[in-house]
């Protein structure tokens, strides 16, 4: 029984810390943007008006922004998600570890004096009476099991523009981008 506890103990800890570890690393590794796609010096092609180059230039910045944007929202959401299954993983494995234990201390013939359990709710009330300890731990660490599948955790991704102007409707809204000519015109009756 002593090796057993000594070995799902040390189990539990060696398991946990490793993934602890990679949710800290997830969590630190976020998309970063380039810099240098963004402070690189404006070339205007001769063919377009300053305006419109500028307005060219705008239409790339809030594109290269956007698109970072997207990928910090969507690497949030991958954290979320690996933080739900850590927190399924730990309640999972310290439930199974008590309900081994528990099976250790049954195959051992543990015995002591008489304990009780008892747990109320308003549907339903429960209570569990045993001489055996290990008794107590199988049914909790199945409970812990349960508790941890049963619980739902939603994570949502809300998808909307941050960085491009929508026309008519500030701050986002239904309507048609607003997107910059960037097709140089001639004057009405010009030969191009």
């Amino acid at each position: 029984m002593s090796r057993m506890l000594i070995g799902l103990t040390i189990f539990f800890f060696i398991a946990s810390l490793v993934q602890l570890y990679f949710v800290g690393l997830s969590i630190q590794t976020a998309p970063v943007i380039q810099q240098t796609t963004l402070l690189r010096p404006i070339q205007c092609p001769p063919q377009l008006t300053p305006e419109l180059c500028l307005s060219s230039e705008r239409m790339n910045t809030a594109a290269i922004l956007e698109a970072n944007i997207v990928q910090r929202r969507y690497h949030q959401a991958a954290v979320l998600l690996m933080g739900r299954v850590w927190y399924t993983y730990l309640g999972f494995v310290t439930g199974m570890v008590l309900a081994l234990v528990g099976a250790a201390f049954i195959l051992g013939q543990l015995q002591m004096p008489a304990s009780e359990l008892e747990a109320k709710t308003p549907p339903v009330q429960m209570t569990l009476r045993s001489a055996s300890p290990g008794l107590t731990l199988c049914v909790l660490g199945v409970m812990l099991m349960i508790v941890t599948f049963v619980n739902p955790q939603d994570i949502k991704v809300a998808d909307g523009t941050t960085y491009f102007g929508i026309v008519g409707t500030p701050g986002g809204g239904s309507a048609k981008p607003e997107v910059p000519n960037l097709v140089p015109q001639t004057p009405a009756g010009e030969k191009k």
